[in-house]
């Protein structure tokens, strides 16, 4: 099979029999049945948004499905998706296509069904933490802001019947879409989304890891089937997914080895070289302490240091949408309200070089 051929990717591709085979579907009814009480243990069933989402794949009694749709020839300038590491390469605020893909035989006609698109960290130490956009992102004035109203969301779906949420308790950011039926002649339904944050912006998310999970749900919630697709939003998908698969292709090759000669040498260099601390008490350590005044506190009011001239207006346009992006984001999050007056002055400033 030419890959060229492939008009869709699933999540994961590799060839059983001559077919290409989707490992997001459990092997057996045994193993979905299993991942499913696995988040549905106890009394409490598991919020697909709560504090610890369940992460186990599912297809559910209706074969939940989703692909990855490659369809329209521009869409390696877009995004790159790594079978070896089953992860998705997108720039952000770029158009992803996906093909949703159910059982409907086994359906209601009068069911409606929802598709929940809700990043994630997968990194064990900030699982319980919401994915955020960065202060930069966040600012009403970015170019990706404008005439939208839901700022916190890192995804959104251009389609029409789309709710965006936030988890009162969590925090947690998801969107919501109504799965339509599909048309006569095809076997799925189209949705397209778009990443508005990078994973590595700095007020963000801060270069962890993220997945998105994809939830089939029915109106009252309750999840018919699961899918988990990995992503990092770069500015070159090609290039960090390279990048990623050759240094995951070193680290299976790597052998670390003992070099027990060195070590010895170490041991006796150091021995030598500290011989005198049986007789001799160790030197005191010295620490420095640093004045904690600063020139900028006076009887309890902080001055915030800038001083910036230049004779370059695109220059000065630039810093000054920087800065109010920034205070803009940082009181938005934080709720801070004295920082009004500035931002009124910085705007005016911004309306008056237009």
């Amino acid at each position: 099979m030419n890959p060229n051929d492939i008009n869709e990717y699933y999540f994961s591709m590799p060839m059983e029999n001559g077919r290409v085979v989707d490992l997001n579907l459990p092997q057996t009814p045994e193993e979905d049945q299993e991942n499913r009480e696995t988040c549905t243990a106890g009394s409490v069933k598991s919020s697909p948004t709560g504090i610890i989402p369940c992460q186990d794949e599912f297809g559910g009694s209706a074969n939940f499905e989703v692909l990855l749709d490659s369809s329209s020839q521009s869409y390696r300038q877009k995004w790159n998706y790594s079978v070896t590491l089953q992860k998705l390469f997108i720039d952000i605020n770029k158009v992803l296509l996906l093909n949703f893909k159910c059982d409907y035989d086994k359906i209601a006609n009068n069911m409606l069904l929802f598709v929940r698109a809700m990043p994630m960290y997968s990194a064990a130490d900030w699982l319980k933490e919401p994915v955020e956009r960065c202060l930069q992102h966040l600012s009403p004035i970015d170019q990706f802001n404008k005439g939208f109203t839901h700022l916190e969301h890192v995804i959104r779906c251009d389609n029409e019947s789309t709710t965006y949420h936030i988890d009162e308790i969590s925090r947690r950011k998801s969107v919501v879409t109504l799965l339509s039926r599909p048309e006569h002649g095809s076997d799925s339904t189209k949705l397209s989304y778009r990443f508005v944050c990078k994973t590595s912006c700095i007020s963000g998310m801060q270069r962890r890891p993220i997945i998105v999970i994809f939830t089939l749900e029915d109106y009252t919630g309750q999840v018919l089937g699961r899918r988990v697709l990995p992503v990092k939003i770069c500015s070159c998908p090609k290039r960090d997914m390279d990048r990623e698969e050759t240094d995951t292709h070193l680290q299976k090759n790597t052998v670390f080895r003992r070099n027990k000669k060195c070590i010895s040498q170490d041991i006796n260099h150091n021995n030598n070289r500290h011989h005198h601390s049986d007789s001799e008490p160790p030197p005191a350590k010295i620490i420095k302490l640093e004045s904690s005044t600063s020139e900028n506190i006076t009887d309890n009011t902080y001055i915030l240091p800038v001083n910036y001239t230049t004779k370059r207006k695109e220059h000065y346009k630039i810093v000054l949408e920087s800065i109010y992006s920034v205070i803009t984001g940082v009181s938005s999050l934080h709720n801070i309200t004295d920082t009004q007056p500035l931002l009124e002055d910085l705007k005016s400033r911004l309306n008056n070089l237009n």
